[in-house]
């Protein structure tokens, strides 16, 4: 089965009571809580179109992730938390896209591994007297949810349109963080104490970062991959990269390092075969880092060395906060502290910002101690081999360069944690997985 017969259930639904209570909801809630109706009528229209046309809601879902909506809007809504709401409002839409394309579980070893860690928490883990419960609970579910867009089963269609867009995200984001400047809602340029200007259009510099670096590391993948959008792909690798040199984030442009001398090597051997139109892309690409790079010097260079660190290079902060993470957690190596414990751990000695210590290796080491820690890098090595197997021999080097840019990047950033990351990368190694095999999957590995 391939559709949901939504139309068989809608007889059962007593439409006079329900239309009757919803106008009540919504009229009460206009006199006393307007933003609750304005909420609650935008939710109903979303559902609506959810039902209606699934595979759109999914386009508008992926959208949402180029605004870092916490930054924009930092109290609470109905109770919650605003990012905790958002992440529940999503997984809300994107159920009619699991109930009418069903889920398929070979990708599904970081939920389980996830779930393991929340039993050591509650097994194992000696808790600080900060830890409670809900902490833990809290943690799994906000780690766990963007794993499930690896469960997806979308239509090969819909998949090869996703990974477009999710290289788009960047993009979108400076042009809404040009709407909400306009608006005099949110800047688009990151001035800091430094002296240093970085881009973050609807986000902060570290987050349109994220995004960027994505929207940089896909497009060479897909060159490879999908020749037939090869404008396309060079046309959104040429913004993105700019964007990310724009925000002076020093870290993804490190971890892409090695995939662009592969790029540059790739191509040069192309050329040297005797495919002279490779000069095109060659010359092109090399021009835009030289230029790229010669008007981020001195953002680079204020942010690099205008402090004298211990190490040299201004990091910062992170060196300080790695030292105090992994100090804090030396009495509990093997189990940890407890998922989510490492968000209560910052008492005030390290600068407000280090909710998390700014590296995933020591995060998941704080919260779920060695077993915890290595148990999860297994079962995402385990999600990149299957993907690696389905490729085509010609996209294998840069698929392999792209997980070692993941694995580079996690040590100076929140790449697991933050839904600017961790959300389009689970969705792109879903889409990307689906779109190279050569038939749609069969019936028993999909359940609806």
């Amino acid at each position: 089965m391939t559709n949901f017969e939504w139309g068989s259930k809608f007889h059962v639904v007593p439409y006079g009571m329900l239309y009757l209570m919803s106008a009540l909801f919504l009229g009460t809630a206009v006199i006393y809580q307007p933003e609750i109706a304005i909420a609650a009528v935008v939710l109903i229209i979303l559902l609506g179109v959810s039902i209606s046309k699934p595979e759109l809601i999914s386009y508008f879902v992926l959208l949402t992730t180029a605004i870092s909506i916490n930054f924009l809007y930092g109290g609470s809504l109905f109770g919650m938390e605003i990012l905790s709401l958002y992440k529940l409002a999503i997984l809300m839409l994107l159920v009619p896209c699991i109930l009418v394309n069903g889920l398929r579980f070979k990708l599904s070893h970081p939920l389980w591994a996830m779930a393991v860690l929340l039993f050591i928490t509650f097994a194992f883990s000696i808790w600080m007297p900060q830890m409670t419960a809900s902490i833990a609970v809290k943690a799994f579910i906000g780690l766990s949810l963007p794993f499930v867009f690896l469960l997806i089963n979308w239509k090969k269609e819909v998949a090869e349109r996703q990974i477009r867009i999710i290289c788009l995200l960047p993009i979108v984001s400076v042009l809404a963080g040009v709407l909400l400047q306009a608006a005099h809602l949110h800047s688009l340029l990151d001035v800091e104490f430094t002296g240093a200007i970085r881009i973050q259009g609807a986000n902060i510099p570290a987050h349109l970062a994220m995004l960027a670096f994505m929207g940089v590391a896909i497009p060479f993948i897909e060159i490879k991959r999908s020749p037939q959008h090869i404008r396309y792909f060079y046309t959104v690798l040429g913004l993105n990269f700019f964007i990310l040199i724009g925000t002076g984030t020093r870290g993804p442009i490190l971890a892409l390092a090695l995939m662009l001398l592969y790029y540059f090597y790739d191509i040069l051997r192309q050329y040297l075969k005797g495919k002279t139109y490779y000069m095109v892309p060659l010359m092109g690409s090399f021009l835009l880092v030289i230029v790229a790079v010669y008007m981020q010097l001195d953002n680079i260079k204020k942010r690099s060395f205008e402090r004298s660190t211990e190490t040299g290079v201004d990091l910062s902060g992170r060196a300080e906060a790695w030292e105090y993470f992994l100090n804090k957690a030396s009495d509990s190596p093997w189990t940890g502290k407890g998922l989510g414990a490492v968000t209560v751990a910052n008492d005030g000695t390290l600068y407000k910002g280090f909710v998390v210590p700014h590296n995933e290796y020591i995060r998941f080491y704080f919260d779920g101690g060695l077993f915890g820690s290595i148990l999860l890098m297994l079962s995402l090595l385990a999600v990149f081999l299957l993907v690696y197997r389905a490729l085509a021999p010609p996209v294998k080097a840069y698929y392999l360069l792209f997980i070692a840019a993941f694995l580079i990047y996690s040590f100076s950033d929140n790449t697991l944690s933050t839904v600017q990351f961790i959300i389009p990368f689970c969705w792109y190694l879903n889409c990307l997985y689906r779109s190279s095999q050569s038939t749609d999957s069969p019936q028993k590995e999909v359940i609806r």
